[in-house]
């Protein structure tokens, strides 16, 4: 197992692209800054390697960062309806950066903000601890956070994220990855024709500025039913109304809790699978279903469905505050959560 760790020049801010390898060429290369992934370097079925994640063609394009392109999401992900809650009897007020709701984290969140590192390798596991202080109020938070994320890689192609963070006063805390994949290893492509499974019996109803209305939707005769693997676009043009809110997928699913592995997602082409375990309540499926027009590495300007993001989480907070309890972690407790991400290749009939 290796490490190698660079300095990368952001607008005169120190920031380092630290990259774990594994005996078998598999790579994954993240920023300081934020923890964006930047490289996921995998095989397909013939031992071509390619990245699977989408990264901007700059490295100055991270200091914005428009489509959270690998980052981590905090202190809250998802949104957060209306930009407002109360906690122990007092209300606070977020910034509103998606329209009347409070997304991902905020205006910078933790996608924003430059992690402190310490690397270590073992004979078949290397792992690098992102650290970051979150002052009290950042952002409209109660409560100072330490914060501490953990990625490591191991000799089976599993990228493991550990999640951890403790508050010093009662506040919200719901913490995800912001990655988006596209197992073909080339983002002129498609994402609807990836194949897409996940351990989930209800989705969450989302109203029209996309934050949940506290109802969750039986999968069962619905687009929404990934139950068992199919391509990502084959209803994905239904005129199913949650569908044509987010003009396609960008929904909570509530994972199954005994189900391994929670999500599958697989491109027939390459061959290259991706199984994902996660300790999470729930994963939100989006399908790129927006772009600002940016411009990404590999060449060209990014098209919508080019990518999907996983993102696992806990159930964002939405309409009356439904959902908040599943975020408050008390002062001095630990919240912590874990989501592992299996690289495979399988001879998959075209």
């Amino acid at each position: 197992m290796k490490i190698s760790v660079n300095k990368v020049n952001l607008e005169d801010q120190e920031v380092h692209e630290i990259t774990l390898m594994n005996k078998h060429g598999m790579e994954v290369s993240f920023l300081t800054l934020g923890g964006i992934i930047t490289k996921i370097l995998v095989p397909d079925i013939e031992g071509n390697f390619e990245n699977v994640v989408l990264s901007h063609a700059d490295y100055e394009d991270y200091r914005t960062n428009k489509g959270y392109f690998g980052a981590i999401i905090g202190r809250t992900s998802g949104r957060i309806k209306n930009a407002q809650f109360e906690l122990n009897g007092t209300k606070y007020s977020l910034a509103q950066n998606y329209g009347e709701n409070h997304g991902h984290g905020g205006l910078w969140g933790f996608s924003g903000r430059i992690f402190q590192f310490e690397c270590s390798t073992h004979d078949d596991n290397a792992s690098v601890k992102l650290k970051y202080v979150s002052s009290h109020l950042e952002e409209g938070y109660p409560g100072e956070v330490l914060v501490e994320v953990v990625y490591s890689l191991n000799d089976q192609n599993e990228f493991g994220i550990n999640y951890g963070a403790v508050p010093t006063a009662d506040t919200l805390i719901n913490l995800t990855n912001h990655t988006y994949f596209n197992l073909s290893g080339s983002f002129e492509e498609s994402i609807l024709y990836h194949e897409l499974m996940i351990k989930s019996e209800k989705f969450a109803e989302i109203d029209d500025t996309s934050a949940p209305t506290g109802k969750l939707l039986e999968v069962d005769g619905t687009p929404f039913d990934f139950r068992y693997m199919r391509e990502i676009g084959e209803e994905i043009k239904d005129r199913h109304p949650q569908l044509l809110i987010g003009n396609g997928y960008d929904h909570p699913f509530l994972l199954e809790r005994e189900a391994s592995p929670k999500v599958r997602l697989a491109h027939r082409f390459s061959g290259r699978v991706l199984e994902i375990e996660s300790t999470a309540e729930c994963v939100v499926v989006y399908t790129q279903n927006y772009t600002d027009n940016q411009r990404i590495k590999g060449g060209g300007v990014l098209e919508n469905r080019r990518s999907v993001a996983l993102e696992f989480q806990n159930l964002p907070i939405g309409k009356n505050e439904v959902n908040k309890e599943n975020s408050i972690i008390r002062g001095g407790e630990r919240y912590s959560a874990n989501t592992v991400y299996k690289f495979k290749v399988e001879q998959m009939n075209i």
